[in-house]
């Protein structure tokens, strides 16, 4: 008969007592002294210590480049604004830009809030979109592209230009083949609106029908009539289905007639 192992037998490495404890940790500092004593385990902590010493004084030299370079970007005037270039103006006067942008000469580049005066650019009523950027060492650019007149449109007797979005940005000389826009009282109340569908409306007529436009009447919004440069007139009706009516307009365009109504894309008509 052979004895077994018990199964509850102490493991001496995961033992509670103490003294076994004590004993093992004995060998372990005693094991590292030994380890440490030789030349070749030193040297390679030595090298391991200096490669981590360089790592760090790298780290703490770069921080401290960093926080010099702020710092003088910051104050010193080599890094201030000398000069305020604005570009892509073609009706916007340069020095109506640089008024707005309130940017005194001097001031560091790295001070200066570029979304401020981002928006105080944008308040002017022909800014379409606008860029501020920092261009060191002491130069801020400010880029515009400026709104676009789709029609003009008389308001209390002046004439006002009104962009592809509904906007109306003043008055001033609109580019030449602007359309005239005569509205009604129906429709001016939701002018933007009309203009927004007009806009769906001219590039469906322009790219797909190949017309040009002279003016357009909305007497209501659902009797869009639009006025070709050779005088025929186009009854669009409500905006909707542009450019199946745009597809109409181009086949019936070819019939005889003075008027045509493509309000009904499916059964277009002439007259």
């Amino acid at each position: 008969m052979t004895d077994e192992p018990r199964e509850d037998a102490a493991d001496p490495t995961t033992s509670d007592d103490p003294d076994r404890r004590l004993a093992a940790a004995a060998v372990r500092r005693s094991d590292e002294r030994v380890r440490h004593s030789d030349p070749a385990v030193r040297a390679t902590l030595r090298r391991r210590r200096r490669r981590t010493n360089r790592i760090y004084i790298g780290l703490g030299v770069a921080l401290v480049v960093l926080l010099v370079g702020y710092i003088a970007m910051y104050f010193l005037p080599v890094f201030s604004v000398r000069q305020v270039q604005v570009t892509g103006t073609s009706t916007i006067p340069v020095e109506a830009v640089t008024e707005r942008a309130a940017v005194a000469p001097g001031t560091p580049l790295l001070q200066v809030d570029t979304h401020a005066v981002a928006r105080r650019v944008a308040g002017i009523p022909r800014v379409d979109q606008v860029t501020v950027t920092r261009d060191y060492p002491s130069t801020l650019r400010i880029s515009l592209i400026e709104r676009t007149a789709l029609v003009v449109v008389e308001v209390d007797g002046a004439r006002h230009l009104v962009d592809g979005q509904g906007i109306d940005f003043g008055q001033g000389d609109p580019p030449p083949g602007t359309p005239e826009l005569t509205v009604g009282q129906e429709a001016r109340s939701d002018l933007p609106g009309i203009v927004r569908d007009l806009s769906v409306v001219f590039s469906e007529v322009r790219g797909t029908a190949g017309q040009e436009i002279a003016s357009v009447d909305v007497e209501t919004p659902a009797s869009i009539v639009l006025t070709l440069v050779d005088g025929r007139i186009v009854e669009w009706g409500a905006a909707g289905r542009d450019h199946e009516k745009a597809v109409a307009l181009e086949m019936v365009l070819e019939q005889p007639g003075e008027i045509w109504n493509v309000s009904n894309p499916a059964l277009p008509a002439s007259r």
